[in-house]
């Protein structure tokens, strides 16, 4: 029973996120803006200092090749003090990238960003960061897509790095929609 469970898992698996047929038609569209909203769950010893937050960030992605995309992303992070001192909010200004394994149906993607992080909590500083991240995208409509994503942020900072999962969702809007073309 447990090899047929085992063996199920990996066919869905194989075909939700496998690759592309190869007559697969790649879109003409090269623009997308990405709004992503969710719970940010502190890990390490941040997190007796900090409470559960909320990020709030959007992005824009240009693809420069067929599943290579490259872009700036940004937004407005928050955690509330866990132990009566200032709250802590942070404003990330990243570059990012991703790379979509389909362009077209359901879309699992791998990706990551980094650059300053500007933190808020009493004193302000400017602390450098990473954040790769996985996801899917989900057709809704032409041209709009469901986001969704797990991040690992990791700022550095001179104590100990503050680290953080996010479990975004949003939506991710394609500027050139009216001009969808498959070639």
């Amino acid at each position: 029973m447990k090899r047929l469970c085992a063996t199920l898992l990996l066919g869905f698996v194989l075909c939700a996120f496998g690759s592309p047929p190869a007559q697969a038609q790649t879109p003409s569209w090269q623009h997308q803006i990405v709004f992503n909203a969710g719970p940010q769950f502190v890990t390490g010893d941040a997190s007796d200092a900090y409470k559960t937050g909320l990020a709030i960030d959007v992005g824009y992605y240009y693809r420069a090749s067929d599943a290579f995309f490259v872009g700036v992303y940004g937004g407005y992070q928050q955690f509330a003090s866990d132990n009566g001192s200032d709250d802590l909010d942070l404003i990330p200004v990243n570059l990012a990238f991703k790379y979509n394994f389909s362009l077209t149906g359901i879309q699992p993607y791998v990706g990551g960003e980094g650059g300053p992080f500007f933190l808020s909590n009493g004193e302000s500083s400017t602390e450098l960061g990473i954040a790769p991240r996985i996801g899917v995208r989900i057709p809704l409509s032409r041209g709009i897509d469901l986001d969704l994503n797990l991040k690992y942020n990791v700022v550095f900072t001179d104590n100990d790095n503050l680290t953080y999962v996010g479990t975004n969702g949003g939506f991710a809007y394609i500027l050139d929609r009216t001009n969808i073309q498959y070639r």
